[in-house]
């Protein structure tokens, strides 16, 4: 989980960067817009990727945990409506992104003007913004179910007082 807001917020400034390198038209470490754009693409959906499979990873935990007696039904119907909070929104944001370097690459060789690119880039950045909120929400909610199961089994392992 760690992994996930490390590389989150490398994406996320990588992405400014990029945007600004955009505008202004400046190297970073040696690298033009679309090797820059190149770079972030793939940092960010290398990231997405992984917040992904954390929370199928983590449901399945939590399947696993039932058929132990850990968990309740309650814990696994929570973690489903954590992915449909999830996955929506970073889904749509993941094709915002390669929807913005594509149309980069049609600016970079004059097939397409700048401006709606840039304009896209805007709000792509601005729901990126909006689906790290969603995404924290739902580490946050993830852990909460873990550390009730992780209670629960604890619990059950207490030596018994007469």
């Amino acid at each position: 989980m760690i992994s996930c807001y490390l590389l989150t917020g490398c994406s996320l400034l990588l992405f400014i960067l990029t945007g600004i390198q955009g505008y202004f038209q400046f190297p970073v470490f040696g690298l033009n817009h679309p090797a820059l754009a190149l770079l972030t693409a793939s940092i960010y959906l290398f990231t997405e990727s992984l917040i992904t499979f954390f929370f199928v990873g983590a449901g399945a935990d939590i399947k696993q945990y039932m058929a132990e007696g850990l968990a309740e039904e309650t814990d696994y119907n929570q973690s489903i409506l954590i992915k449909k909070k999830l996955y929506p929104p970073t889904m749509l944001n993941i094709l915002l992104v390669i929807i913005v370097f594509i149309i980069g690459g049609a600016v970079d060789t004059n097939i397409f003007p700048s401006w709606p690119h840039g304009l896209l880039y805007v709000i792509t950045l601005v729901h990126f913004l909006k689906m790290i909120k969603t995404q924290n929400s739902c580490f946050k909610e993830t852990v909460a179910i873990r550390i009730n199961i992780a209670e629960k089994g604890n619990a059950g392992n207490q030596p018994q007082s007469s």
